[in-house]
């Protein structure tokens, strides 16, 4: 690029970055004479609510558990312009993890953290891989057909959803029993045109991450790979892809 170039492309991002925060007084000299600052601000404080609003839709896990969260919203909105080609869902997800990076979160603010970024970054997936989505989509529609031969039809496959997502929770706030420590993995997943979490047992997250890397295969050959790994028994390794077809992570085909 020539000089002129440069300092034309330096002087639109200078520009941009500016109005993205609302900065006004930064752009001031470069208002044409039949324009004022006043119209400007307009354009800007519009914006910046706009951007406010969608941040407080999305942050609604963290109402009721983040004081003067609002405060903090308002803050990030005039602190970090919204960079090129951000959706509202990762200025959500940037939101986070800029909050935290602000205060001391608590596990429990974490985990719903994770949830925030989790669901956001599975949608990120789903977006990226929307024709996998849809087929497999298609195919767990005949999941109450076909899952009575799993385990007398040799040619029945089993396939993983290719929309998937795994994650730690620190704290129990999810779990089921209340008394439970250490960390949670849960899988975030499409169904449909949602995300869902299943919290699993440790024999299904075995058999679901050896599919995983064996599919499209067979019940056979499934079982064949998790027994040298957790020594489950084919019915055991039946009933949790049942279960898991039942819940829209596994379809046969």
């Amino acid at each position: 690029m020539s000089a002129p170039d440069l300092e034309y492309a330096a002087q639109l991002r200078r520009l941009v970055g500016a109005l993205a925060i609302g900065k006004n007084d930064l752009v001031s000299g470069d208002i044409s004479k039949r324009d004022s600052v006043k119209q400007v601000e307009m354009f800007t404080s519009g914006n910046l609510e706009k951007r406010f609003d969608k941040l407080k839709d999305q942050l609604e896990l963290l109402e009721d558990e983040i004081d003067e969260l609002d405060t903090f919203i308002d803050d990030y909105v005039q602190i970090e312009p919204l960079q090129a080609y951000d959706t509202g869902s990762s200025d959500t997800s940037n939101f986070v993890k800029w909050l935290g990076q602000r205060i001391d979160l608590t596990p429990e603010q974490r985990d719903l953290t994770v949830v925030i970024r989790s669901r956001n970054a599975t949608e990120e997936i789903g977006r990226r891989n929307r024709l996998g989505h849809v087929q497999f989509q298609e195919i767990r529609s005949l999941v109450d057909e076909l899952a009575p031969e799993l385990g007398s039809n040799p040619k029945l496959t089993i396939r993983l959803n290719p929309i998937r997502l795994w994650a730690v929770f620190e704290s129990s706030l999810f779990a089921e029993d209340e008394d439970s420590t250490g960390e949670i993995e849960v899988l975030f997943y499409a169904y449909e045109n949602e995300v869902r979490t299943a919290m699993l047992e440790p024999e299904a997250r075995s058999v679901l991450r050896t599919l995983g890397e064996c599919q499209p295969c067979s019940l056979e050959e499934l079982h064949e790979r998790v027994d040298l790994a957790s020594g489950l028994s084919l019915d055991e390794v039946q009933e949790i892809l049942i279960d898991s077809a039942a819940t829209g992570i596994v379809a046969f085909s």
